[in-house]
């Protein structure tokens, strides 16, 4: 797929901007602060109605403003579809093809992007939630069977938390709960398993190829125990959750299910996260992204936009290089950069270069 236009309303630091994008490779130059990564986050929300930033949505209003409008125009092998986001006081509306989408799990997945940023570190080193969050955005661009199965579970454990608050509980009820959770529990556990399993399939080469260092993979901490069989999976997952429905009328919140789950890079059997240097970190989660490429391409048999923010700053000439193998002339690639000179001129010359200024674009050659 490829982003032919883009326009914002209203947009963070743009008042208005209209783009023609290249359909293989975009380049992106301005100093700091003059709106860059903007661009690559308008294109992020437009296909997943969320920053990956951790920001409120009205922060990507302009200031002064009561509303922001993400437009695009998206190819795909033969048909065009335009999407649109408005976000106002009023809340979030999206449209395909000039047409209200009223279920969110109806939108997402129909584009697919995936970003590279500073922002992608801090997974490595913050909380949980953080990567549980990158866990889910990931997988619901694949699956919205994954999308719908994850709303249904997060609204029966909001429930289930608003009934272990109150003082009397029923034992009974929260076990006709638990065999719900147990069966949500379940599939998403073995969205996430196959999820892992196939970039760990990808992510070892790509990471020796770019840092020349052998053993990289992803290891997943769930708190629910896999069987082959499915239906043992879920009674032993019911088991458990019963088991805990004394400590979580305590607690008075859920302490079994995905959503306390997590994963962590390792590195030769080392938790990268203690062990690797800020450089090291980065080249793992920018292998990441380019596993996911591949991934992506091989489950939709179409390529995702790739993003890349700032993306050649800390890399030396050998890693430049080697990374250039991987921004293939079939994935449209949109790369930002403080200066032209940090990127391969090979890159440059098949490029279209723009230039921003204070929220304003202009072409660069």
């Amino acid at each position: 797929m490829i982003i032919n236009k883009l326009k914002l309303t209203n947009y963070r630091n743009y008042d208005n901007l209209d783009i023609n994008l290249n359909e293989k490779l975009n380049i992106i130059i301005g100093k700091n602060a003059q709106g860059k990564t903007n661009i690559l986050e308008s294109i992020y929300v437009l296909a997943l109605t969320k920053s990956y930033m951790s920001v409120n949505d009205k922060n990507l209003v302009k200031f002064g403003c009561n509303y922001s409008i993400i437009e695009g125009e998206v190819k795909y092998h033969d048909y065009l579809k335009k999407f649109k986001i408005k976000i106002s006081d009023t809340g979030k509306h999206v449209l395909i093809n000039d047409k209200d989408i009223k279920k969110m799990s109806d939108y997402i997945s129909n584009l697919k992007v995936i970003i590279f940023s500073s922002e992608n570190i801090h997974m490595l080193k913050e909380g949980p939630g953080v990567r549980r969050k990158f866990l889910n955005m990931e997988i619901s661009q694949l699956s919205l069977k994954y999308v719908k199965i994850l709303m249904d579970y997060n609204n029966i454990i909001k429930q289930k938390n608003e009934y272990l608050k109150l003082n009397n509980i029923n034992m009974d009820y929260l076990s006709i709960l638990n065999n719900k959770i147990a069966q949500l529990s379940v599939e998403i556990f073995l969205f996430r398993k196959d999820f892992i399993e196939s970039i760990n399939k990808i992510l070892s080469d790509i990471f020796f190829e770019i840092m020349g260092i052998d053993g990289l993979k992803i290891k997943y901490i769930s708190n629910i125990d896999f069987y082959d069989n499915k239906e043992i999976m879920i009674d032993k997952c019911i088991e458990k959750l019963n088991r805990y429905n004394e400590k979580e009328s305590l607690y008075k919140i859920s302490l079994i299910g995905p959503h306390r789950d997590d994963f962590i890079f390792v590195l030769n059997d080392k938790n990268v996260s203690l062990h690797c240097s800020q450089g090291q970190l980065r080249s793992i989660v920018l292998s990441l992204k380019l596993a996911e490429v591949q991934l992506f391409s091989n489950k939709t048999g179409e390529s995702p936009i790739l993003l890349l923010d700032d993306i050649f700053s800390e890399l030396d000439s050998e890693k430049k290089n080697n990374l250039i193998r991987y921004i293939k002339d079939n994935v449209q690639t949109i790369i930002t950069t403080t200066d032209i000179n940090m990127i391969d001129e090979k890159l440059v010359k098949k490029a279209s270069v723009f230039i921003i200024n204070n929220g304003k674009i202009f072409p660069g050659k």
